[in-house]
């Protein structure tokens, strides 16, 4: 996991998928970059494009609602 799972008190974020290994991610990213017009972002794996399309198209408000019930802190952030 990442230091963003220890800051806020909880691994429940990640949906209970598997975490990709920088291998994956940088493999996505040389995929990426190999295109004759390259995008300037590029999202890994089928889930979290999924899950960014998602919440693209229910806006931000309930993005961070639905956010904020999945990671429902079991500590407080400082």
């Amino acid at each position: 996991m990442s230091e963003f799972f220890d800051v806020i008190g909880t691994d429940a974020a990640d949906g209970g998928s598997k975490p990709h290994s920088p291998q994956e991610v940088v493999a996505t990213a040389l995929r990426t970059l190999d295109r004759r017009t390259p995008p300037p972002s590029v999202i890994s794996g089928r889930l979290n494009r999924a899950m960014a399309t998602l919440a693209r198209a229910a806006g931000r408000r309930r993005t961070v609602q639905f956010m904020g019930s999945t990671t429902s802190a079991r500590r407080p952030v400082q």
